[in-house]
């Protein structure tokens, strides 16, 4: 089955006590790149292509989606969210500063200013080193700045009717929004996911730390891709890629997470997973 081309709702106003996601009116959306383009983000290795399930839209990357100040309004967002749930939290010893660099990512770092309580290992054992819960509602009075960001990435959700974005509901019918900070020691196993659980698409947020993500062919262990997750980036990935490719986030010790021989900076990371809701239940 073929999805049709990703469309952008056009904004709209309306007078109401309610309040809208889509409030203000967002640039032009970039044009994403696809596992296909030429691009120092994105490095192949043996013939991923080979396999001919694999189309343009199935993977879908917007390197710089997000600017520094919309990253550090959604990292607070989501910190606020994720701090709610988070029994062990406790704060950091005073004079101890998570980062001492001054470019734009480490300012991220930040933001990061206690001592979590970081699981192990997730129920699957694919995650390790994070914390996770769902966004269910926005902080209460939420700033114009934050209504505006989150409204932009749900643009980007396909077959999203317009009347969603206009709705104060968060998040919108029919998806599923989950915040999920992994630690700098924190990784992402290589899985596939589950069919009968899944929708037809996850839309992926990369906040903070940069990341090494690797889509590994199943039957063929080296064909695929690694797609470096920059603060502010966002991708969409659909059929071939979730079913066929298996996706990991890379860890910090490995090699793998050296990009053309330079060594990733290490921090936290926090990424906001969009799915939208199985057609029918998964089979227990």
């Amino acid at each position: 089955m073929r999805y049709p081309a990703i469309r952008l709702p056009r904004p709209s106003f309306r007078q109401s006590n309610k309040r809208f996601l889509h409030t203000l009116p967002h640039p032009p959306l970039p044009s994403p790149l696809t596992l296909q383009s030429s691009s120092p983000l994105i490095e192949s290795y043996g013939d991923p292509s080979s396999s001919k399930s694999v189309r343009p839209d199935d993977f879908l990357f917007w390197p710089n989606f997000f600017s520094i100040e919309e990253c550090r309004t959604l990292v607070q967002m989501a910190l606020w969210k994720l701090d709610r749930v988070d029994s062990t939290l406790k704060r950091r010893r005073k004079g101890k500063s998570p980062s001492q660099s001054q470019d734009e990512g480490d300012e991220l770092q930040k933001l990061f200013d206690r001592e979590y309580g970081f699981q192990e290992g997730h129920y699957d054992s694919v995650i390790h080193n994070y914390r996770e819960t769902l966004l269910s509602s926005l902080p209460p009075n939420p700033s114009s700045n934050l209504v505006s960001t989150i409204s932009k990435l749900y643009s980007l959700l396909p077959d999203l009717p317009p009347s969603q974005l206009q709705s104060d509901q968060i998040p919108p019918e029919g998806t599923i929004t989950h915040l999920l900070h992994l630690s700098p020691a924190g990784e992402i196993l290589p899985h596939v996911d589950n069919l009968e659980a899944s929708g037809k698409y996850i839309c992926g947020v990369s906040l903070g730390g940069e990341r090494i993500m690797r889509l590994r062919r199943k039957d063929r262990k080296d064909e695929g891709w690694d797609v470096r997750l920059g603060s502010g980036s966002v991708y969409l990935q659909r059929d071939s890629i979730r079913y066929e490719y298996e996706h990991s986030i890379l860890p910090y010790s490995t090699e793998g997470s050296e990009w053309n021989g330079e060594k990733l900076n290490q921090g936290h990371r926090i990424s906001i997973m969009i799915r939208d809701t199985p057609s029918k239940p998964a089979q227990l």
